[in-house]
Parts: structure tokens; sequence; C-alpha cells
């Protein structure tokens, strides 16, 4: 009787560890095959790369597709970046939008103007990139005069769109009337060194 009793609770015992050691191996199993957490993204960590070695501008160089078009406005300012071929920025201008490009989408200055990188894009605002070359071979038959370090200077391009300084006059625009500084701020053009000549010695008597 005794020793009935002995096998009972060998049996029951190995039944318990055959249970147990089951019920182990299939919660080991089942975390080895749960699938990992997804990670979401933090908004934050989003960037958009411009190509621009200067500051990014806020707007998009893209249209919506999802939303309504967007076109320019009358008062909208154009921004232009000149830039060298090797990427750096010479110069930054904004001016007023002209007026051939007023109710323009995006893909209509595009069109217009294929030589434009264009990297900020709203309906106040049209942000441009454009190499040097293009700008010289536009512009660089031009000359003005301007205002350099508070003196009179010759610049060769079209003010408020391309400059590039070819030399300082010494005439200090302190001792101008206000309406030929006011002139000289947003330049005047000239044609050849006759021209130039009669407009620094009108300049020089104005400022004495």
């Amino acid at each position: 009787m005794v020793a009935r009793h002995k096998w009972l609770l060998l049996g029951v015992a190995v039944l318990s560890f055959c249970l147990g050691f089951g019920l182990t191996v299939w919660v080991w199993k089942g975390a080895l095959i749960a699938p990992a957490p997804l990670k979401v993204k933090d908004h934050a960590e989003q960037t958009i790369d411009t190509g621009l070695t200067e500051p990014s501008f806020e707007e998009s160089s893209e249209e919506n597709p999802d939303g309504p078009e967007l076109y320019l406005l009358s008062e909208a300012d154009l921004v232009q970046t000149v830039v060298s071929d090797a990427g750096q920025v010479l110069s930054i201008t904004t001016s007023a939008l002209p007026e051939d490009l007023v109710g323009r989408t995006l893909g209509e200055i595009k069109s217009i103007h294929p030589e434009w990188r264009i990297v900020g894009f709203a309906p106040e605002r049209l942000t441009v990139r454009i190499l040097e070359t293009h700008m010289e071979a536009l512009y660089g038959h031009l000359s003005f005069l301007g205002v350099f370090e508070g003196k009179v200077a010759v610049f060769r391009g079209r003010p408020e769109i391309y400059q590039r300084l070819v030399r300082v006059v010494g005439i200090p625009i302190s001792g101008l009337p206000d309406f030929e500084v006011r002139n000289l701020e947003r330049g005047i053009p000239f044609n050849g060194e006759e021209e130039l000549s009669l407009l620094l010695e009108s300049l020089r008597e104005r400022g004495e």
C-alpha cells in the first residue's frame, strides 16, 4: 500500500514537471516571434535639402499637388541669389516682381525662365538661384554708378538685379544732396567713359 502511494506521488510530480516545462517553452517561443513595436519618426527630424549654401528659405520649391494651384501676386517680391560655378553665393537681391510674371504658376515660371533654379515659390515671394555666367551674359555689358561703403562706386551690371564692383571713386556721399544719394542708391546707368566722366564731374561739383 505504501509503495503504491509512492508511485502515485512520483507520477504526479513527473506530470507537473512536464506541464511546467511545456508552458515555459511555449511562452519563450511566443516572446521570440512577437512583432517589434513600430517606430514613428518625429516630425522635428524631417528635413528638406535645398542644395543652397546660404540659409534656406521657408517656401517650398514645389506646389502641393493636393491643394489649390498657386499664382504670383502683383505685390510679390523676386529674390535672386547669384552663385558662382563652384556654388559660392555672390549676391542676394530683392526687387519687385516683373509684370510679365504676375499671375504665373510655378510651371509657367519654369517654362519662361529655364535658367532659374526655383528654391522658393509662394504667392507673395519668388526665390530663385542663378549662375553668375548667365547673369554676366545678360547684364555684364551694362554699367552704372552706385554706392559702396559710403562712397560713389562704378559697377558692372544692372541695378537691383546683378552688380559687380569695378572701382570706388573718391567721392563721399555724405556731402551730396539727398536726391543724388537716392539716385545713387537706385543706380545711375551710363554708357561709355565719356558719359561716366560727365556724371562724376557733376557729382564732384555738387559735393563741394
